[in-house]
């Protein structure tokens, strides 16, 4: 496709799932607040500030596609109402329906309204920190707090993504080197699973979109979160800090090699991750190395 026909295309896109932000506007009974319209970079969602009766809220519209499945669960957002003892969204309420999308193709589209985030994210526009996020000691007090009270949630059984097996396949792809996760203790805990800084709010924590979340080898949202923080190096340091003791440990390692990795690819995909690719590599490095992994 050439690039005018991509960038007619995502217009399309743009226009349609704001068209169908209109009519979920109209169907849950709030008001847009503005015509301020925050799509995702795959262009899968939008969303916006909303009246609804005395209180602001955010509206958020998602269509529905098998290619992020079962990574990315529809009833993922609703279902994170039952997490407790961390800042995020609640879903207030919710409606599904199906629509013709603009390549007439039969799609279903959900609608979610929910409790409007404190502060702003910390990189609107990708999730990798190129600077210094000023953010306060409260804050990574915060962050802690909420990532070991998330690891104790009950999630999904099994590994539903089989993050093993795609660590491992990718580790031969990427590196041209084994990983058998099989000799390792493995320690499971619950995580977010998508935990970069557009997911991150500040000055005040909130941690947004939960569609992803489910059981992951424990460290993996630190380990996701410092990949996404190597090239502002005292950002990077401050996260293995905080969760030095879950991320220096065979699991913690496990995580670090799968999250520098899931990296990785979008690296060999261009844009802004490329600038990581040195460093991912070495982390890959260091952490099959740790694990003692030849």
């Amino acid at each position: 496709m050439e690039p005018v026909d991509v960038e007619m295309a995502v217009e399309r896109r743009r226009l349609w799932l704001a068209d169908h932000l209109d009519a979920a506007a109209r169907r849950l009974h709030v008001t847009r607040r503005d015509e301020r319209v925050v799509n995702t970079y795959d262009m899968r969602s939008a969303g916006g500030v909303v009246y609804d009766s005395d209180s602001t809220a955010w509206l958020r519209i998602v269509v529905e596609d098998a290619d992020y499945q079962p990574a990315s669960r529809w009833e993922g957002n609703v279902e994170a109402n039952a997490i407790q003892g961390v800042p995020k969204p609640t879903v207030l309420r919710w409606i599904d329906w199906h629509a013709t999308n603009e390549n007439g193709q039969d799609r279903r589209l959900r609608a979610e309204i929910m409790t409007l985030a404190p502060g702003q994210s910390i990189t609107p526009d990708d999730g990798l920190l190129t600077h210094d996020p000023e953010l306060s000691d409260r804050w990574w007090a915060d962050l802690n707090a909420a990532l070991r009270s998330l690891a104790t949630h009950t999630p999904a059984p099994g590994d539903v993504v089989d993050i093993l097996g795609y660590t491992a396949h990718l580790t031969r792809e990427l590196l041209g080197r084994e990983f058998d996760p099989t000799p390792i203790d493995i320690v499971w805990s619950t995580a977010h699973a998508d935990l970069h800084w557009v997911n991150l709010t500040g000055p005040e924590l909130c941690i947004l979109d939960w569609e992803s979340w489910r059981a992951a080898p424990a460290g993996y949202d630190a380990a996701t979160l410092y990949c996404n923080s190597l090239l502002h190096r005292p950002t990077a340091d401050r996260i293995w800090q905080t969760f030095a003791d879950l991320l220096d440990s065979p699991s913690g390692h496990v995580s670090l090699l799968a999250a520098a990795l899931r990296c990785l690819t979008l690296a060999d995909e261009g844009g802004v991750y490329e600038m990581l690719d040195a460093r991912l590599r070495a982390l890959c490095a260091d952490a099959l190395d740790s694990l003692m992994i030849t």
